[in-house]
């Protein structure tokens, strides 16, 4: 095959054949042109080493056996994602001689079974711990051990969530050590007990200060002590994004601390915070399930610590939040452009009640606007209403065939009409947005964060906005809501009557429209979506030019 191609593409210098295969997005692809000759063989297999997900222990073996054949194979890869589940944990461990060996890797994705899934929720014990040995890995990528260099030299993202065997489940450990990384960027870890019982593994020397280039650190689902994050907190250089999820859901064993000052209730976690006062651009936090958290001990300097952000940009927040809190007592960040709340843990809390949710947020948004806002925001400054996924309002909209009736249910339990008016009209007078959205899984079935490998993740279905300041779930209500409007509409040279009113003997002062062939007002009250309009021949609406109400 090579010959009778020798005048062709190969006949190309490898620089020129290296920059076409680069191109080359399909794994698939690679492989099949690595098969047509043993020069395409050696010029394409860095690139399909260079991105790996294992799924399954079989192919981590079928993996080992190829590192073993060829251990250049190892420099090769850049990406790896091990996202297993516990049917198909024998064999992943093979992996983990070779994953210390990898000295260009950038990206590590380990992901082990959660107690979450369905095997364990039954009441199960939960024995899915990782088949990588996660702590050792990382422990040697930042301590040196005698006459072996330093694991994962080039890392520069990591993504975790990994679970021990025994009393361990939900421990860090060693791999603690991965705040020291010399070269990692970001951070996602989940479903660990980041307090106290760590601190052991974590001395931080007085050389080691903002000394990481760490930007971005996630923590989901995660039990977060003060002390633990102040001591974290003061390694980066420069830290941008900081999101900070406690706990929303409890197994034995990763039950959320009761002393106050190990929680985000304590006075000190502004004060850890601070320590990425001039860096941190967004920062998100959760405070957990309700029915775990702490009272807050004030801290009488807590809104001029939050003020203190002066690059914040981005701040969201659970209603439950201490933070919150704060933020009321004028401790706007002077730079804030968006600031997203969230009912996520306070609606775990009032289980299927979403109209009392409903009502506390958009009292509280309400409070917010009319009593909190300072003298002035930034240009174009949001405010976002998140409602997190209900899952018994998805079952009840797929047992509506009527989009327009789910567009009505939605209106109805999410939405504080009056309420949402006056917000928007606040925000308006600072120039300002505010919108209103919920999470949704499109196919009806949700699940728990963190997020494994083949569930559905949630979108953020947009219900409300501002810009369009009538419109709720994409029906506008100005008919209902606007007696101005109706009042400038019955005064109207154009009007019309839609042939359901006529039949009913009702007039242009019954029959409330936009004039436009869109469902009137008491059509609309009959959950019919569509008026019957007299057209003329054209097909164009006829109005009642010479009809006027008394």
């Amino acid at each position: 095959m090579c010959g009778a191609a020798e005048s062709g593409i190969l006949h190309l210098v490898d620089e020129l054949l290296l920059n076409i295969i680069d191109h080359i997005d399909a794994h698939d692809t690679l492989c099949n042109l690595a098969t047509t000759c043993m020069r395409f063989q050696g010029l394409t297999e860095p690139y399909i080493w260079r991105k790996l997900l294992v799924i399954k222990g079989e192919h981590a073996r079928r993996i080992a056996t190829a590192f073993d054949s060829r251990e250049e194979r190892i420099e090769y890869i850049h990406d790896l994602s091990i996202r297993y589940q516990d049917d198909y944990r024998d064999g992943i461990e093979n992996l983990n001689h070779f994953m210390g060996l990898m000295s260009k890797l950038r990206h590590l994705t380990i992901e082990t079974p959660c107690p979450n899934n369905d095997e364990w929720r039954s009441g199960v014990y939960f024995d899915g711990h990782s088949r990588i040995d996660y702590t050792n890995l990382l422990a040697s990528a930042v301590y040196p051990r005698i006459g072996i260099s330093l694991a994962l030299p080039t890392l520069q993202s990591l993504t975790l969530h990994g679970h021990g065997s025994g009393d361990n489940k939900f421990t860090l450990g060693r791999a603690v050590a991965m705040f020291k990384h010399p070269t990692l960027r970001k951070i996602v870890l989940s479903c660990l007990n980041l307090d106290a019982r760590i601190s052991a593994e974590f001395d931080i020397s007085e050389q080691e200060l903002r000394s990481t280039p760490l930007q971005s650190l996630k923590l989901i689902e995660c039990n977060v002590g003060v002390p633990f994050l102040d001591a974290v907190l003061s390694l980066p250089k420069a830290l941008k994004e900081l999101s900070i999820g406690e706990r929303l859901h409890t197994f034995e064993g990763c039950e959320p601390s009761r002393d106050p000052k190990q929680r985000s209730s304590s006075a000190t976690f502004l004060t850890a915070l601070q320590k990425q006062k001039d860096s941190l651009q967004r920062l998100t936090h959760c405070g957990g399930h309700v029915a775990w958290l702490t009272p807050r001990e004030n801290d009488p300097e807590g809104s001029t610590k939050l003020r203190s952000f002066v690059n914040l940009e981005h701040l969201e927040l659970g209603l439950e939040s201490h933070v919150y809190y704060y933020l009321r007592q004028n401790g706007f960040p002077p730079a804030l452009k968006t600031l997203e709340m969230l009912d996520t843990a306070i609606s775990i809390n009032a289980g299927h009640d979403l109209r009392s949710l409903s009502d506390i947020a958009f009292r509280s948004l309400t409070s917010l606007v009319t009593d909190h806002l300072p003298a002035a925001l930034s240009p174009d400054f949001t405010l976002h209403l998140k409602f997190s996924e209900h899952s018994f309002i998805i079952t009840q909209l797929f047992n509506l065939a009527d989009p327009a009736e789910q567009s009505e249910l939605l209106s109805v339990l999410f939405f504080d009409r009056p309420a949402t008016y006056k917000i928007a009209n606040t925000m308006k007078s600072y120039n300002s947005r505010f919108l209103v959205s919920r999470e949704m899984f499109p196919l009806g079935k949700s699940y728990i964060p963190p997020y494994m490998y083949g569930e559905d993740l949630p979108v953020e279905a947009l219900m409300y906005d501002s810009a369009d300041f009538w419109r709720f779930n994409g029906v506008n209500y100005q008919l209902h809501d606007d007696e101005d409007f109706r009042d400038a509409l019955g005064k109207s040279d154009k009007l019309m009557v839609c042939l359901e009113c006529r039949e009913r003997g009702h007039g242009v002062d019954t029959c409330l429209n936009l004039g436009d062939g869109s469902p009137c007002l008491p059509c609309r009250n009959a959950s019919l979506q569509e008026c019957t309009w007299e057209r003329d021949e054209n097909g164009q609406l006829v109005f009642l030019e010479d009809q006027k109400i008394e």
